[in-house]
């Protein structure tokens, strides 16, 4: 009988070591699931983030190549401008009737001085570079502004 009960007892010991390895699988598998499901949710957020934040930097034009190129072109051409007129300016002080030019010009009332300075300029084309057929657009009026600005 004592043979028995150590059966039934060995019998029950290995049932409860079995229930407790079966509890510790399922809760390891369990921990294993959450993980898993933090980490999937962690990768989407930081996805969805990341073209929210595209399509918001795209639209406002932070970072498009395109606005960059036109914003260079814009300041180029204004910088073109202005090294014309300065080119201009230097031309027309370099000529022999400069001063009476500008006593010319001084003697003009306000409305036809504008008007007289750049026909000037336009005629002698000092605002048209070597190699040029004609001045680049805005030259003429920057170039009559520095020589008006000269007088």
């Amino acid at each position: 009988m004592l043979r028995i009960l150590e059966a039934k007892e060995a019998t029950m010991s290995t049932t409860e070591e079995r229930d407790a390895e079966r509890r510790r699988s399922a809760e390891k598998a369990l921990r294993r699931e959450t993980t898993v499901r933090r980490i999937k949710d962690i990768v989407w957020s930081a996805v969805i983030a990341s073209v929210i934040t595209i399509i918001v930097v795209l639209s406002l034009g932070w970072l498009t190549t395109q606005s960059v190129v036109e914003k260079a072109r814009e300041e180029g051409k204004k910088e073109l401008v202005a090294l014309r007129a300065s080119i201009c300016l230097v031309k027309f002080k370099q000529r022999p009737d400069a001063a009476a030019k500008l006593a010319e010009f001084k003697a003009l009332s306000y409305g036809d001085k504008d008007t007289a300075i750049r026909k000037f300029v336009e005629q002698e084309g000092l605002a048209t570079m070597l190699g040029e057929d004609a001045p680049v657009a805005g030259a003429v009026d920057k170039c009559a502004d520095a020589i008006k600005g000269a007088s």
